[in-house]
């Protein structure tokens, strides 16, 4: 799945060290939440999981388990906005 990252969104990858490959579980699997701005917030949660560890082999399943807290932010046209870690739990309203 392409999607478009913004220049802000590339700084932040960097900066914060996200793995692509684990983005890129996040943004195929995740769990999307409104963030009642237009966009959505991608996160990692149970459901998530549950549908990456029938779909990717336990190797990759373990790479992505360290990184539980990674969180990203699409637009309203889908362009990937941030990523980050949360420590907080993100509603689900």
């Amino acid at each position: 799945m392409e999607t478009r990252v913004t220049e802000h969104a590339a700084i932040r990858v960097r900066q914060r060290g996200v793995d692509p490959v684990v983005l890129d579980c996040l943004l195929s699997y995740g769990t999307s939440v409104h963030d009642h701005q237009g966009g959505e917030i991608v996160v990692f949660d149970k459901r998530a999981f549950r549908r990456l560890e029938r779909a990717i082999d336990a190797a990759l399943l373990r790479r992505v388990a360290d990184h539980r807290t990674l969180y990203a932010v699409r637009s309203t046209d889908g362009a990937l906005v941030t990523v980050g870690h949360r420590f907080r739990r993100v509603r689900k309203d």
